[in-house]
């Protein structure tokens, strides 16, 4: 088998701090709806007595109007940083493979989750967050994939393009 190169999308993850109380998650969620926001992936957890809430979402730019204005409001704080979406096969052990390459390059992954096939995305994929987010990606731009998928490199204009600006 021949090796595939490795699909990656560039992002703008926004995490928000919410209160603990009812409410919220939808208040977050409702508003992004109505600015447009198709949210493509959603994490949350708790940190001390505030929940922060990781989201993707597509466009950018309304997503982060959306937040802007949740801190206008009193809610926040909210932080931007660069994701790596790397595709992934419905397979065991694709993000322990994806963990290890980073692991034999020195590279430390802060976090990850998933986010689901979507009509952006085009597919499942794994979202990354880095030390080394340059380093990053150059280790995925010359690394042979263990995933199997079609190249959204070049996304339509109805998809979200790589973000350079998050680099």
């Amino acid at each position: 088998m021949l090796p595939v190169p490795m699909n990656y999308i560039q992002l703008t993850e926004f995490s928000i701090y919410l209160q603990q109380r009812p409410g919220e998650l939808a208040g977050l969620l409702d508003a992004a709806q109505a600015g447009g926001v198709e949210i493509l992936s959603v994490s949350t957890t708790e940190h001390l007595d505030r929940g922060c809430v990781r989201l993707l979402g597509h466009p950018e730019a309304n997503l982060r109007l959306v937040c802007e204005s949740m801190v206008d409001a009193g809610v926040g704080p909210v932080v931007e940083a660069p994701v790596v979406g790397i595709s992934i096969e419905d397979r065991p052990g694709i993000i322990r493979d994806l963990a290890v390459l980073m692991t034999d390059n020195r590279i430390n992954v802060r976090y990850c989750y998933t986010m689901p096939e979507s009509r952006v995305s085009g597919q499942s994929m794994c979202i990354f967050r880095f030390d080394e987010h340059e380093a990053a990606i150059e280790l995925i731009e010359s690394s042979d994939s263990p995933t199997v998928g079609v190249d959204i490199s070049d996304m339509s204009e109805d998809r979200c393009p790589n973000d350079e600006s998050a680099a």
